[in-house]
């Protein structure tokens, strides 16, 4: 196998790069998007009114999704520089662009501030096992939202210098202020070989240190967030089952948008089978390894009966919520499972795109079954027009905010060489 590209082949990549330079979003897509946001605004707002509880219920499992989601695309790049993981190089622009979403995230948390009267149980007067020096209205969001702002920056520079090597090129195919921007990054060039150069000696030290901020700070986010919904329970795995949850997620959506990009943009031979199986084969190995994790919370809770534990599960098997934690682990675990157990199928864009779209709506749902049925004391799960119209939303946020960042740069990097030559045959 070469590591590197011919004369001819590295232009040839270089002008394949440049082509998926957009400038723009597209009027249909973009008109999509704010209807979607629209739709959600008047729904959230409609909600206040009437059901105040369902509305915050649906912010809350939305944040939770789409900003697990959205910081997991920033991770990926740093995770490839770590492991030194030269076939996802190709894909590493497409996942990156999900951190456009960070800035709506914060916004979304500390709009959250005002609706946590409606979701954390530990506000009222209740008796349980509850820490109230750690679980205080103030301390809750200003401790995460410090911790989220940190972690944000530190994820925008990541992009930055991810970016930089390919700046000045992008910048001859832009206009208005996606020009001005990177001819900004691009100030005090010092020479392609040499920015190169500096941006992997940048991230190789940044990229462990931004995943190990990931994983601690999203670990205290979804203990604060999601498991003091449920006081007294305790699960040393909830953070890792949370940011895991994200990460999957994100491969599934590099399927989907990768299939999109590689019929509009020519990609196929950027975007090949062998590239599409190598991702196929992480979907499928996360996609065991969160099931793993959540089968050895539930077994511990099971053999153990203790019901500060079991709780947990009474919440999620009561009041009609069964048949949905049926669904979600389906949709999680059972269909994909099934659907990419055979190589062939991995190597099938569409057929991976169409995968990728189930984990996506089953970890949606795996969000709201971890935070509604804590919350929620009604005869029957809260699932309508409330948060159908919340979730729509946030989907057209953060397709918006995805579509924006990725229309400045390249889809795929410029500078950095892509594997060719005879894949290695897998399962």
């Amino acid at each position: 196998m070469s590591n590197t590209l011919s004369s001819h082949n590295t232009d040839k990549t270089r002008e394949l790069a440049l082509n998926t330079v957009s400038g723009r979003v597209s009027g249909l897509a973009g008109a999509l998007w704010l209807a979607a946001i629209a739709v959600g605004a008047v729904g959230f707002y409609l909600a206040l009114g009437r059901a105040p509880q369902r509305a915050w219920q649906a912010v809350w499992v939305n944040f939770l999704f789409w900003t697990a989601l959205a910081e997991a695309g920033v991770v990926f790049g740093a995770i490839l520089v770590v492991s030194k993981g030269h076939w996802g190089k190709p894909f590493r622009r497409v996942a990156e662009s999900t951190g456009g979403f960070l800035p709506i995230s914060l916004a979304v948390f500390v709009a959250m501030y005002w609706g946590a009267e409606y979701i954390f149980p530990w506000m009222q007067p209740i008796e349980g096992h509850i820490n109230r020096e750690w679980l205080t209205h103030d301390g809750v969001f200003l401790r995460n939202g410090i911790l989220l702002f940190v972690l944000y920056m530190a994820s925008f520079y990541y992009m930055r210098v991810s970016l930089r090597p390919d700046a000045p090129l992008a910048a001859e195919r832009q206009t208005g202020w996606r020009k001005k921007y990177l001819e900004g990054l691009a100030r005090g060039w010092r020479g392609d070989d040499e920015e190169e150069a500096r941006s992997q000696r940048t991230m190789s030290w940044l990229a462990p240190v931004l995943i190990l901020a990931w994983v601690v700070i999203f670990s205290l986010l979804s203990i604060d967030m999601s498991m003091s919904l449920m006081p007294g329970f305790i699960s040393v795995i909830y953070g890792p089952l949370y940011f895991m949850a994200g990460w999957v997620c994100l491969l599934a959506l590099v399927a989907v948008i990768a299939q999109r990009y590689r019929g509009r943009y020519h990609l196929d031979d950027v975007w090949g089978k062998w590239e599409f199986h190598d991702l196929g084969k992480l979907m499928f190995a996360f996609v065991i390894f969160w099931s793993y994790m959540w089968f050895s919370q539930y077994l511990p809770i099971w053999y153990g009966n203790i019901g500060r534990e079991t709780i947990f599960f009474e919440q999620r098997l009561d009041h009609g919520f069964a048949p949905l934690l049926y669904l979600q682990m389906a949709l999680v675990f059972g269909i994909p499972f099934a659907l990419l157990l055979w190589r062939m199928p991995k190597m099938n864009s569409r057929h991976l795109s169409f995968v990728g779209l189930i984990i996506l709506a089953g970890f949606w749902l795996e969000r709201y079954m971890a935070v509604v049925p804590s919350t929620w004391h009604g005869e029957s799960p809260p699932l309508g027009w409330v948060e159908a119209a919340v979730t729509l939303g946030f989907l057209g946020l953060f397709g918006l905010s995805y579509s924006i960042c990725a229309s400045v740069g390249p889809k795929i990097p410029i500078r950095e060489a892509l594997i060719t030559g005879e894949r290695s045959r897998g399962p």
